[in-house]
């Protein structure tokens, strides 16, 4: 019988940590959405340190490869993606230009794929709201494309800040329904 009851009690905590990170998201995308061009900021900054790294590592990897040319393709993509972070990291508003389209790209994929999950969870109470996010995230990369390259000041952070508050508004819901959902069993 204790094991029922722990299995009872994760289940509760799961449900309750789907909820709080909800409220986590919702609150990122606030702060997102009121000073989008400084969360724009940020977001390009850290991908432009980022490639920096990863360009870092790939040249620290060359030195293990097992041939000469092999070790100097791997060489090369790391003075690459260095090249491109020290771009990113001197030329901000032109990289967030850019970047803009990379996040169109990414909330076209993520749209797709949250209305196909939307559509796997759809017995469950709050699927509609993961619909929703995913349609959404379409509709704003949509959106976005039609203002490029001028709308690279404000959307990486508007549209960041918008998917954030949907998708944090959709795990609340679901949080919620989910912990409904095993009071009303555990009161049968």
């Amino acid at each position: 019988m204790k094991s029922i009851e722990n299995l009872k009690e994760a289940l509760h905590a799961g449900a309750r940590t789907i909820f709080a990170l909800g409220m986590v998201l919702v609150t990122l995308g606030i702060v997102s959405l009121l000073v989008p061009w400084a969360s724009g900021l940020a977001v390009q900054v850290v991908v432009g340190f980022v490639m920096i790294g990863a360009g870092v590592t790939w040249i620290v990897f060359s030195f293990h490869a097992k041939s000469w040319g092999s070790g100097l393709w791997e060489a090369l993509v790391g003075v690459l993606a260095i090249i491109t972070g020290v771009v990113m990291l001197a030329h901000p508003l032109i990289s967030l230009a850019v970047m803009t389209l990379a996040l169109v790209a990414f909330f076209v994929v993520a749209g797709v794929l949250k209305t196909v999950f939307a559509f796997q969870l759809k017995p469950l109470q709050g699927w509609g709201w993961v619909l929703f996010n995913g349609v959404l995230s379409i509709l704003l990369s949509v959106m976005i494309t039609y203002q490029w390259p001028f709308s690279g000041t404000w959307a990486v952070g508007t549209l960041v800040g918008v998917d954030l508050v949907i998708g944090g508004l959709s795990l609340i819901r679901t949080g919620s329904a989910s912990d409904r959902a095993l009071k009303a069993n555990v009161d049968r």
